[in-house]
């Protein structure tokens, strides 16, 4: 395995997957590698998750530049741990990942009964997808429990409700976890 320096990942490539970089070196077991990144408040409760395996990891604030031009902190963490402890957090982060999804899925499914839709959205849809309105919550209902990937993107502002977004083949239907309220539906 060969690690680049400028980004932090190891790779099998003979380029770094980041920046493109050919100038990579033999990795070593001390070397922080980029496992993740996500939001500050999930990368926090990842980090304890990890250290109760006894895996160090450590968080580096992350964004787009725009948030530090207002003086605003970063709204996203890149969790980096030793490439030793490397192959252990992917297993978990990848189990951790399944069984969150496995969570949304079900309550999904108990909350299906509760699905709603604005009547502008519903209109559009009804013309987009060619479907009556009598047919389009059934439709809707049916997609997301046949969601190929089911995540929480993340709270809304001033709420304890999430945002979900549902992947399916063609799109992406966004909604409110706590109304039930599909909020957008956009193509993939």
């Amino acid at each position: 395995m060969k690690y680049c320096e400028n980004c932090s990942c190891a790779t099998n490539d003979s380029r770094c997957p980041l920046c493109g970089s050919k100038k990579l070196r033999p990795v070593k077991d001390d070397d922080y590698c980029l496992v993740t990144e996500c939001k500050k408040s999930q990368a926090a409760q990842r980090k304890e998750d990890l250290a109760r395996y006894g895996i160090q990891a450590i968080g580096v604030p992350y964004g787009d530049g725009f948030r530090s031009q207002l003086a605003l902190p970063l709204e996203n963490e890149r969790l980096y741990v030793p490439y030793a402890q490397l192959h252990k957090t992917l297993e978990l982060l990848h189990a951790w990942e399944k069984e969150e999804e496995k969570s949304l899925r079900t309550y999904l499914l108990q909350h299906a009964k509760s699905l709603s839709i604005s009547p502008k959205l519903a209109k559009r849809l009804i013309r987009k997808l060619r479907l009556t309105e009598e047919e389009l919550i059934p439709y809707l209902r049916e997609a997301l429990t046949s969601a190929d990937k089911v995540y929480d993107g993340g709270a809304l502002s001033n709420s304890s409700a999430h945002l979900y977004l549902c992947r399916l083949p063609k799109y992406v239907i966004t909604l409110n976890s706590e109304t039930m309220e599909i909020v957008a539906v956009d193509r993939r």
